[in-house]
């Protein structure tokens, strides 16, 4: 299994998780992780303890944003876990797609395929 951590502002990981969950009902093995009074130095400590209490497998880390104290932490755990891919940028569109594919497709092609899902899910549309 592909195990996901959602992190990001405020309540912004919980909301995250829950419509994502409305959609799909698995979302067994996904945790959030928020920056709430917590600077980057304990927000790291807490994902990688949240890494290292998962049983063996994958983990992707959603960030809220690109730059954020979320993306920097999970940058930091990653270089002393391989197994960890850092997503930035999250939106219900990757997530969704992450619960669905997360037992069917192999990791190094899922993080490339949930990429493209987050950005071609962003467009102007008209009537």
């Amino acid at each position: 299994m592909v195990y996901g951590i959602i992190t990001g502002q405020g309540s912004l990981p919980q909301a995250m998780l829950e419509a994502a969950g409305a959609i799909v009902k698995d979302t067994d093995g996904v945790s959030v992780l928020s920056n709430v009074e917590c600077p980057v130095g304990e927000l790291r400590d807490k994902l990688s303890q949240t890494i290292s209490g998962l049983p063996e497998g994958d983990v992707v880390v959603f960030a809220d944003l690109l730059g954020s104290s979320c993306a920097n932490a999970g940058l930091e755990v990653k270089r002393s876990h391989p197994h960890v891919a850092v997503l930035t940028g999250t939106n219900l569109a990757m997530l969704v797609r992450f619960l669905y594919h997360r037992h069917k497709k192999p990791f190094p092609e899922l993080i490339p395929f949930l990429v493209e899902t987050g950005r071609s899910a962003v467009r102007a549309v008209e009537p």
